[in-house]
């Protein structure tokens, strides 16, 4: 029997979004003298880029995550060298069936990441998205208090989801990778205001756009949308529509250093998110920022609008308001934003890795 703790991260369908780049780094900050890993995905994980250990990969092969937990099951029960193991599971529908199927292991600790607030199920785009949404809110309400630990990357949606399903949890902010960033002189004319999130309906890029078409000071602007997704052909065509010609898309963009240097101000209008990494990132290129107060984290991350500047979720003719205001009273904004790269160390990656190892350790005692 080995020492060593066995660890099963699950997350069925691994991409390019922050809870992989999430997951990636709790695991390359893992102890391998302690802790043997198997990433099991239904797709190929393309997470594999970003780890830097040597940890096993395991491709399930099923069309459904519901029809995979019969091999994942297998894969942890014929796993029979380690006394401890622990299943980390990352999305809400498979953490419910994750309770579901392998509860009855032996010696099999459960941990649930829960990324998103649960604010995430209110928002639906037709009717079997409302009844499936729906369903998912029901048994994370009754099966969540079964895992032996739930995880949630801020403390709004701890307090919220302790508050729901009476689960119980630990906050742990996702890891952050940073240092504070010399910014590059913009010898362009106009001033840059920058997003960057997939082109998908949580982010709400209609709003920003809206925001920005009605500002009275956009002509002093170029606004630059950095992402990927479902949403881009309806961006370009309101883009087109509107006659924006001083915004500029930059799709499947992977390094951003230099469009983060050289811009002046950091826009999100998510309508939900659990913990916003690239405001973070904007903060550590000392980037004033201005954010929709969605549940959760950015509240957090601005110390509740001292460190940032914060509307409610959808109100574009508000943000048009702040553009507008920022461009007649930056100075106040850069004194936020001082403020808010100052305490960027809350995110530290070794400082949540430590704490993360610590929490596992503690679990399996």
């Amino acid at each position: 029997m080995k020492k060593k703790i066995k660890i099963y991260f699950f997350h069925p369908y691994s991409g390019k979004g922050g809870a992989d780049l999430s997951i990636s780094r709790l695991i390359n900050g893992l102890d391998s003298s302690i802790y043997d890993i198997d990433f099991i995905s239904l797709n190929y994980p393309k997470i594999k880029k970003k780890i830097f250990k040597n940890i096993k990969y395991k491709k399930i092969n099923s069309n459904r995550v519901l029809f995979s937990f019969g091999k994942v099951k297998k894969i942890i029960s014929e796993d029979k060298n380690y006394e401890k193991k622990i299943f980390i599971s990352n999305q809400n529908f498979a953490n419910v069936l994750s309770i579901l199927f392998l509860k009855k292991i032996n010696n099999l600790k459960i941990v649930l990441f829960e990324r998103n607030h649960i604010n995430e199920l209110t928002f639906y785009n037709n009717t079997v998205d409302f009844v499936k949404k729906n369903i998912i809110k029901l048994l994370i309400k009754f099966f969540y208090r079964y895992a032996d630990l739930v995880i949630t990357n801020s403390k709004i949606s701890s307090k919220d989801l302790k508050s729901f399903s009476n689960a119980p949890i630990k906050t742990i902010y996702n890891p952050c990778f940073f240092k504070l960033h010399k910014r590059k002189k913009n010898n362009n004319k106009k001033q840059i205001i920058l997003n960057v999130a997939r082109f998908v309906d949580q982010k709400d890029h209609l709003t920003l756009l809206k925001g920005f078409k009605n500002a009275k000071s956009n002509k002093k602007f170029i606004l630059h949308l950095v992402g990927y997704g479902e949403k881009y052909d309806e961006i370009k065509f309101f883009i087109k529509k509107n006659n924006l010609f001083n915004v500029k898309i930059f799709h499947n963009k992977h390094d951003l250093k230099e469009i983060y240097q050289k811009s002046n101000l950091f826009i999100l209008t998510s309508k939900y998110e659990g913990f916003p990494n690239v405001i973070v990132e904007a903060a550590s290129f000392r980037i004033p920022i201005i954010s929709t107060n969605f549940k959760s984290g950015s509240s957090e991350i601005l110390l509740n609008g001292k460190a940032g500047t914060i509307f409610k979720v959808g109100d574009h003719q508000k943000l048009s308001k702040l553009i507008d205001d920022f461009c007649s009273n930056k100075k106040k904004y850069l004194i936020k934003e001082k403020k808010c790269s100052v305490s960027l160390s809350r995110f530290s990656n070794l400082k949540i890795i430590s704490l993360f190892n610590q929490t596992l350790l503690k679990l399996i005692k």
